[in-house]
């Protein structure tokens, strides 16, 4: 990974942009943060309609190596190396570890030589903007943190292992819970253009 993403993720984690950090709870951010993931996914929604998945392609460009390099530095030892046969570790402690969600099931299956990982995700951190989506009439969730961030990881998995391509790329579709708990994200590796 190079040098200036690990530096961007470390700006990240540790520049708040204010000193007063007491006002700064996870009660008052949490929410906050719902509150604008849901804004913005509604606002791209509506004007991009089924093309707004498209959006997620670009978010991964700019900054899926930063996200993977921001859960290296905060998991530090527990993190595993980047390796097929990680795969499934590697998102588990992204979700579990950070606090991100309750539980994480995965399903994995190669069609055409392409690899498609399937996740689901139960109590999530972002259930309140699900929720929400879900009421305004969206059946996906084309800005899914949940789906950005392991989106990420698996194309700097397919990128870095032995033997990787350094241009890899994968396609995530996040749908919002029909059951109302259960997230399914689904992540598959897509040819070069």
């Amino acid at each position: 990974m190079e040098e200036k993403y690990m530096s961007q993720a470390h700006e990240l984690l540790t520049n708040t942009g204010v000193g007063n950090m007491a006002n700064r709870t996870a009660e008052r951010m949490i929410p906050l943060l719902n509150a604008l993931v849901t804004g913005y996914s509604i606002a791209l929604a509506k004007t991009l309609g089924s093309g707004a998945g498209a959006m997620t392609q670009i978010l991964l460009s700019e900054v899926g190596e930063v996200l993977s390099a921001m859960i290296d530095e905060i998991l530090g030892s527990k993190q595993v190396s980047y390796e097929l046969e990680n795969v499934e570790e590697l998102l588990k402690n992204a979700f579990l570890e950070l606090g991100i969600a309750e539980d994480v099931k995965i399903e994995k299956d190669v069609k055409d030589n392409m690899r498609i990982y399937k996740l689901h995700i139960k109590g999530s951190l972002f259930a309140p903007v699900h929720k929400i989506l879900i009421d305004r009439g969206l059946k996906e969730f084309p800005l899914s943190p949940e789906g950005l961030l392991s989106a990420s990881i698996v194309r700097r998995v397919l990128r870095e292992r032995t033997g990787g391509d350094t241009k890899a790329r994968v396609n995530v579709n996040t749908k919002l819970p029909v059951d109302g708990e259960t997230l399914i994200i689904e992540i598959k590796e897509v040819s070069r253009l």
